[in-house]
């Protein structure tokens, strides 16, 4: 995950104190999968050095003013993000802000407050980094009661502009200025990378009960590659849910899994990568091929999720009259089995759309789980015609291999 832009508005920045700032950029710097923070309060005011108390008015502010939010587990989101995938192609979706390491710097952080907001503003939100991604602007649209800046006068902007030029290099003229870049000195001090998806997933693992004091980095981020493919195609919700039943299935299976482990703890340094052995990526691909038989697990759990309520439903229904009269009891039970009815419904109804998107690229691993998907309740009906259409085909055509 990367920091939004709209993070760095300069219209937004200021009330921020040092500290509010500095908590914004590393709930940046941390999230992950759809922003979840994978740190408690206690790792993050570790994280700041200050107190826990701090932390937690500080996060009170930013929750008000809708940079963060929290789901009903309680678990913390941040909202200013962008998903950016390693090979993601350039879009106006993926523009993210770099958080480079000048931006909390003791030479920086004792600038004035305004010249720190017109920088932040113009290498955060403007992103005048990107080589060619200059900006105009006019001096009178920095102060005033509607300007950038929290500012009353042009001489004011002016004085801003030349101290903002140790950092930007900037062209004043009468009525306008033009930002062009930053400085090379500030951006050779280097940027602060993302680190949320290797959190989140050594707290998954922790959860489960792995020994992440002897896990392989490497190994970890081979898991996170997996976890991040199903995020990117098939949303948090999903993702993060089948991740869960892999880990556990894993676990639950520790003779069977033997393999995995044997992948997984090891130094970084003892792994085999040449052009006729990759072992890092056998982990991503044993680890992958644990996630689509955690599937298939999770939908058959839903079934059986499914079936109870719906006994629990109908039973309801049959006595839901007593002494000529509508028990109310009942009636409040038909209605909560119907909610919950309803919420697996939407959970197998996404699993169905998810398969029929992988199908069109892996049509025989379908084909070899029929036997199980076959048995799935109405809302996996798509996927599994796809599936006997598909094998009617084979058997008509033998010798095509691919879906057309």
């Amino acid at each position: 995950m990367k920091h939004h832009p709209d993070l760095f508005d300069a219209q937004t920045l200021h009330h921020d104190t040092r500290l509010l700032f500095k908590l914004k950029l590393l709930l940046g710097t941390v999230c992950a999968y759809g922003g979840e923070v994978p740190l408690s309060q206690t790792e993050l005011a570790k994280r700041m050095s200050t107190s826990t108390y701090r932390i937690r008015i500080l996060l009170h502010k930013l929750e008000h003013e809708g940079i963060i939010h929290y789901n009903d587990s309680g678990t913390l989101f941040f909202d200013r993000y962008v998903f950016v995938r390693d090979q993601a192609e350039f879009s106006q979706e993926t523009l993210y802000a770099k958080h480079f390491a000048f931006f909390t710097c003791e030479e920086f952080l004792s600038e004035d407050r305004n010249v720190q907001r017109f920088v932040l503003h113009y290498v955060g939100k403007e992103l005048v980094y990107i080589p060619g991604n200059f900006r105009w602007g006019y001096i009178n649209d920095l102060y005033g009661a509607a300007g950038l800046l929290n500012i009353r006068t042009p001489k004011e902007a002016r004085t801003i502009l030349k101290k903002a030029a140790k950092y930007l290099k900037i062209k004043i003229h009468t009525e306008n200025f033009q930002v062009l870049n930053v400085h090379q000195k500030w951006i050779d001090m280097g940027e602060v990378y993302s680190e949320g998806a290797e959190l989140w997933v050594t707290k998954q693992l922790m959860k489960h009960r792995f020994c992440c004091d002897f896990l392989s980095r490497k190994a970890v981020w081979q898991i996170a590659k997996v976890m991040e493919d199903y995020y990117a195609k098939f949303g948090y919700e999903y993702a993060t849910e089948i991740f869960d039943n892999a880990l556990f299935s894993i676990q639950k299976n520790r003779r069977r899994s033997q393999t995995f482990f044997n992948m997984i703890y090891r130094e970084d340094s003892a792994y085999i990568v040449n052009e006729e052995k990759n072992e890092l990526n056998e982990i991503s691909a044993y680890f992958r091929s644990v996630m689509e038989s955690a599937e298939l697990n999770y939908a058959a759990q839903l079934s059986m999720e499914l079936e109870h309520i719906e006994q629990k439903k109908h039973m309801a229904e049959t006595n839901l009259y007593a002494n000529d009269e509508i028990s109310v009891i009942n009636q409040k039970l038909i209605e909560a089995a119907h909610k919950q009815q309803m919420k697996v419904w939407d959970k197998l109804r996404l699993i169905n759309m998810c398969w029929l998107n992988r199908f069109r690229q892996h049509p025989e691993w379908f084909v070899h789980h029929y036997y199980r998907i076959k048995s799935l309740p109405a809302p996996i009906l798509e996927i599994k015609m796809e599936i006997e259409k598909y094998i009617r085909n084979q058997k008509n055509n033998p010798y095509q291999t691919s879906v057309i």
